[in-house]
């Protein structure tokens, strides 16, 4: 049997991470935006019982991905390919988008639910590193979505804001993800800035707004490279919007993506917009 799905990918803009013993309630508020661009994931079950992941056509031992995978089907042979195009580990929700893709399928191939597909995504996701919040944005299928309440049941509302055009500039060094969500010091001032950002875009809910508040957070939190220091300065001063996406070495902005591969000749640079498609598995055999 075989299943496919496209996941969207999920920038986060701001985010305040909220932990919980209780695995189902830890995750994060937070402003985002969900991409048209993000991965494709094709599974098809295998006649033995391994269990093949391959990322971009290379295989991988995809950690994320595989504990999700094998809490749902142990000793199912499955062969997954997943075909991200967005950079791993630069804030674009690669791990929750490949992950949730994968488990979705499988849960289609089995007869399972799509909340068993949530919620081993999720428990894999906040276990081992991955992003907080991608998981609930991505589902949501909303463009710009809220996250008001954290975890597997928390509130997600459309903040009604569209991009049509956005473009997406990617410098080399990725930023690590689990490095800065398991530092106590780091978190509490995350959490902090978070607050404040939440309350200051539900005050001016704007596109404008979004940015103004997504540069305040990374400036507050402190994670900001050169590389992304540099680059909100120099398209402020061309008269456009950016801001950081967390956690990657990357900005967003409504720079024309012409004029970004001019400014930026040594950074990757992809032409994107926000997805409000749902998430649907198509399966066959």
């Amino acid at each position: 049997m075989k299943a496919e799905v496209f996941v969207p990918g999920h920038i986060s803009c701001v985010f305040r991470p909220v932990r919980d013993p209780d695995i189902a309630r830890t995750g994060s508020l937070g402003l985002g935006i969900r991409l048209n661009l993000g991965c494709q994931v094709k599974v098809r079950t295998r006649d033995d019982k391994d269990l093949v992941i391959r990322i971009n056509g290379r295989e991988s031992k995809a950690e994320i991905t595989r504990s999700a995978v094998e809490f749902m089907a142990p000793s199912v042979g499955l062969e997954i390919d997943l075909d991200h195009s967005l950079p791993l580990e630069q804030g674009f929700g690669t791990s929750a988008s490949g992950t949730f893709g994968a488990a979705l399928c499988v849960a289609s191939i089995l007869g399972m639910d799509r909340r068993s597909a949530l919620m081993v995504t999720h428990r894999a996701e906040c276990t081992l590193g991955g992003g907080l919040g991608d998981l609930m944005a991505i589902d949501s299928g909303f463009g710009v979505p809220v996250r008001e309440s954290p975890g597997i049941d928390g509130k997600v509302s459309d903040s009604g804001l569209r991009f049509r055009e956005l473009t997406l500039i990617v410098f080399d060094e990725p930023l690590r993800t689990e490095s800065v969500l398991s530092d106590a010091d780091m978190m509490k001032k995350i959490s902090y800035a978070g607050d404040e950002a939440m309350k200051a875009f539900s005050e001016n809910p704007t596109a404008g707004g979004l940015f103004s508040v997504s540069n305040r957070f990374s400036q507050c939190i402190g994670i900001e490279s050169d590389d992304i220091r540099n680059a909100l300065s120099v398209i402020s001063d061309e008269g456009y919007h950016a801001g950081m996406c967390m956690l990657g070495n990357s900005i967003y902005t409504d720079l024309p993506e012409d004029a970004a591969k001019k400014l930026f000749r040594k950074a990757s640079v992809f032409s994107a917009s926000s997805y409000a498609g749902s998430v649907n598995v198509t399966r066959r055999g």
